[in-house]
C-alpha cells in the first residue's frame, strides 16, 4: 500500500486495458465515488481508497475489489475495468434486477452500483457467499447435488423473468462460430484434427429447430464459477459480459459441460461430478419448458468443440490431451463410437 492508500496489485498495468493504471491510481475513482455515494453510503468525504487485484484477462478485463473508508467504517464494490466500452453490461444487469432477480429474492444478481464510461469501470456490489466451485470440489455427494440443483432452479427462474437482450445465439450463428473452431484446430495441425471435421459434420447434418419465440434470455457463460451460495438458501448468479439471446437449454449444456471440465481438471476424472450433472439435469428438465432433453445434444457438441478449439489456443499444462477429450466427448454425445476418457492426463 503507497502513502496515499492505494493498493497497486499489478507492477504495470496491461497496456491492452487503458485506463486499468488510472482505475489503480484511485483519483479519479474517488472523484466519481463522490458524486453517486453520498446517497448510498451518507458520506460526504472519502478518507481512503484501495483497490485488490480479483483476475485479469490481459488484453480484455480486469476484476477488482474496491474499498473505500468513510466515516462509518469500510465499504467494499467489485469493480470491472474493460479494454473497451461495456456499459451495456451496466445496463443489461439494470434490467435484469428491474424484473424481479435481486436481492429480495431466492435468486439474484449483484446490484449494479455504477459505470464509469471515462475509466470504462463496472460498479457492482460485493455478494457474500460460498463459491460453487468450492463446495463441487471439495463438498460431499450430498452437497454436489444442493449445489446442481440450486444452480438449476436459479437459470430456469432467469429464463422465466429476465427480459431478452444481447446478441441473438441461434442455430445458424453456432455453425458459423462452430466451422471458424474447426479450421483452427485443423490448421494447428493436431493428431486428432480428423475428429473435429467428423463432430461439425454431425452437427451440420441435423440441427435443431427452435422457433424464434422459444427463445429467451441467457447468461451466456452459465458456470460453476459464477455462482455465490449463502448458507440462507439464495443464490446469486455474476459475470454478465457475454449475456444473449438463445435456447433456453444452451447455458444449461454450459453449466454441464464445465462440470465435466471441472471434475477433469480437479478430480481427476471427466465422470466424477456425473450425479451433480444428472441434478442439474433432472433439475432443470422439471421446472423448464419441454423439449430440453431433444435440443441438449447439439449445444453439448457444440460446446465441446468450442473448449477444443480453447484448450489449443490457451495451451495449458494439458491442454493437447484435454482437447482431444472434448472432441472425443461430443462425439459420443452425438451417437459416434468413440472411446471416452476416464482420467486426467498429467
Amino acid at each position: 500500500m503507497t502513502d496515499r492508500g492505494v493498493l497497486r496489485p499489478l507492477a504495470v498495468p496491461d497496456p491492452g486495458i487503458p485506463t486499468l493504471a488510472a482505475v489503480l491510481q484511485g483519483k479519479e475513482t474517488r472523484t466519481h465515488l463522490l458524486l453517486f455515494a453520498p446517497l448510498a453510503w451518507k458520506l460526504d468525504r472519502l478518507d481512503d481508497i484501495r483497490t485488490r487485484l480479483i483476475k485479469l484477462q490481459k488484453g480484455n478485463r480486469c476484476t477488482l475489489e474496491i474499498a473505500f473508508r468513510t466515516e462509518g467504517g469500510w465499504h467494499y464494490l467489485i469493480g470491472k475495468v474493460y479494454s473497451r466500452d461495456r456499459a451495456d453490461v451496466f445496463e443489461a444487469m439494470k434490467k435484469i434486477w428491474q424484473s424481479g432477480i435481486n436481492r429480495e429474492t431466492q435468486f439474484s444478481i449483484p446490484r449494479p452500483v455504477a459505470y464509469l464510461s471515462s475509466l470504462r469501470l463496472l460498479l457492482q456490489e460485493k455478494v457474500e457467499g460460498m463459491l460453487a466451485k468450492s463446495l463441487l470440489l471439495d463438498g460431499n455427494a450430498s452437497q454436489r447435488v444442493e449445489v446442481a440443483e440450486r444452480c438449476a432452479l436459479w437459470l430456469t427462474r432467469f429464463q422465466a423473468l429476465a427480459p431478452q437482450q444481447g446478441k441473438i445465439m441461434d442455430v445458424q450463428r453456432i455453425l458459423r462460430h462452430s466451422e471458424r473452431r474447426v479450421r483452427f484446430i485443423v490448421d494447428a495441425g493436431v493428431p486428432f484434427a480428423d475428429k473435429a471435421r467428423k463432430l461439425f459434420q454431425r452437427l451440420t447434418d441435423a440441427p435443431p429447430i427452435l422457433d424464434r419465440n422459444a427463445m429467451c434470455a441467457g447468461h451466456g457463460d452459465y458456470k460453476h464459477e459464477h455462482q455465490f451460495l449463502h448458507p440462507q438458501g439464495s443464490t446469486v448468479t455474476f459475470d454478465w459480459d457475454c449475456y444473449d439471446i438463445a435456447d433456453p437449454c444452451r447455458d444449461a449444456a454450459l453449466f454441464v459441460i464445465y462440470l465435466e471440465r471441472l471434475a477433469l481438471s480437479g478430480l481427476g476424472s471427466i465422470r466424477k461430478l456425473d450425479s451433480a450433472s444428472q441434478a442439474f439435469l433432472e433439475t432443470y428438465a422439471a421446472a423448464s419448458q419441454p423439449g430440453v432433453a431433444a435440443r441438449l445434444p447439439f449445444h453439448k457438441a457444440a460446446l465441446y468443440l468450442q473448449e477444443a478449439k480453447r484448450d489449443l489456443g490457451e495451451q495449458h499444462p494439458g491442454w493437447l490431451e484435454r482437447a482431444e477429450i472434448m472432441l472425443d466427448e461430443g462425439l459420443r454425445t452425438l451417437g459416434q463410437d468413440n472411446r471416452g476418457y476416464q482420467t486426467c492426463p498429467n
